[in-house]
Parts: structure tokens; C-alpha cells; sequence
């Protein structure tokens, strides 16, 4: 898609004018300010080396759409980047500056099934939009091999940040105060697996009633999501 094109979207998944699309967007970019240095200039008062790597991971994981739009040339909608910095900030502002991780052990397993109904919003409509311009399937085939191709993705995705627990793990379980983040335990990687599956089926099955229902026909979604790759 030549770059005029992507630059002629000027609408959301939810919302078709242009106005709403540009108030959306200045507010999706100052949340995303926010949320990226707020708990770092916090931390400063407060150093603690591992959370601010922490930080600084998350502030790349907001601004990496950005990115991925540039060199791929592949929009990404504006209520996908709000998921991103929302779920980013239960992460680093509630999750570590707040200490939710700490004082509240179901947390963590509430945010795995966010993270794979995030990575699913991020994945279907790409995946979606590629095979609306490529494949030559039937509905109900490229229906299924965009779930198939989502779903892999979401358990990709999840496979390599539990790797990166496992890694972060070693390199700080000898800093006092570090809590392990996979509990050195098989359960907690296993079962943060699971829900990252749970959220991903959940968000597949969203994402099609919301493109079948009447608003989605309304606001002829199919056209969007061809726009996006």
C-alpha cells in the first residue's frame, strides 16, 4: 500500500469521521507520553536498577507501533495503540510503581489474559488485512487461517516473554528485593501460558461479532481492515 493511501485512513475501528480520528489520536500520543516516562522520572527518587530496565522496556513497547508503521508500512489503529499504552500502564504503574504483583496474587493472571487479548487486537486485524488483499479463500477459509495465524502468534508472543522472565530472573535473583517474575516455578509459566491462550480465544471471538454485527456492517469494517497492510 503506497504511503498516500495509508495516509488517507482517517478513521478508527469504532469511529468513521475524521474529527473523532484526530481528537483520538492527540490523546492516544499524550497517554503514551505519560505512561512511558511518568514511572521512570518516579523511579529516579526511588533507583532500583531491574524496575527502571523495566521501565524502559515498557516505553519501547509504547512507541514500537511507531515504529512497526513506518518500516512496514502496515497502519496500526488507534484503539490498538490505546490497549497498548492501557495495558503497559496496569503493568508498570500498578504492576511495580504501585506494587500490584506484590500485594495482590491474582493479578498477574489477570494481565496475562489481557496481554493475549492485546497481542490478538494487535495480530487479527494485520493478519485479516493480508488475506482480504491476497488470499483467494473462501469466507470461512480465510476466516480460519486467520484465527490459526493469530493464535500462533499470541502463543509466540508468549513463549518469548516467558523467556525473558526466565532470563531476567537469572541475571537479578541475586539483587535484593528482586522478586522473581516466573516464581522459579514451572506452574506460573505454564499457567501464564494458558491464560494467554484463554484471552486470545476470547478477543478471536470478539473481534468476528463485532465485524458481523450491524455496526460493523454499518461502518463496513471489511473496507478498514483491507486499508491496513
Amino acid at each position: 500500500m503506497s504511503r498516500s493511501n495509508k495516509n488517507s485512513i482517517k478513521e478508527t475501528f469504532f469511529f468513521s469521521d475524521e474529527k473523532t480520528y484526530y481528537r483520538i489520536k492527540k490523546y492516544n500520543r499524550i497517554f503514551a507520553l505519560i505512561v512511558a516516562f511518568f514511572p521512570m522520572v518516579m523511579s529516579i527518587f526511588d533507583f532500583y536498577f531491574p524496575y527502571f530496565a523495566v521501565y524502559m522496556v515498557c516505553a519501547v513497547g509504547i512507541f514500537s507501533p511507531y515504529v512497526v508503521e513506518q518500516v512496514f508500512n502496515i497502519v496500526i489503529l488507534e484503539e490498538v495503540r490505546f490497549l497498548i499504552t492501557f495495558h503497559t500502564m496496569l503493568h508498570s504503574f500498578f504492576g511495580k510503581l504501585f506494587e500490584f504483583y506484590r500485594i495482590y496474587p491474582w493479578y498477574d493472571d489477570i494481565l496475562h489474559i489481557l496481554g493475549g487479548m492485546l497481542l490478538t487486537f494487535i495480530a487479527i486485524p494485520i493478519f485479516y488485512s493480508i488475506e482480504l488483499n491476497y488470499s483467494k479463500l473462501t469466507r470461512k477459509g480465510l476466516r480460519l487461517k486467520v484465527d490459526i495465524d493469530t493464535f500462533n502468534f499470541v502463543n509466540t508472543a508468549g513463549v518469548m516473554w516467558e523467556i525473558a522472565e526466565f532470563v531476567a530472573d537469572i541475571i537479578f535473583v541475586d539483587v535484593p528485593g528482586y522478586r522473581l517474575a516466573q516464581e522459579g516455578s514451572l506452574f506460573d509459566t505454564m499457567t501464564d501460558l494458558i491464560e494467554n491462550n484463554i484471552g486470545a480465544l476470547i478477543a478471536i471471538f470478539l473481534f468476528w461479532q463485532f465485524m458481523k454485527s450491524d455496526m460493523g456492517k454499518k461502518l463496513n469494517r471489511d473496507e478498514l481492515m483491507k486499508k491496513l497492510t
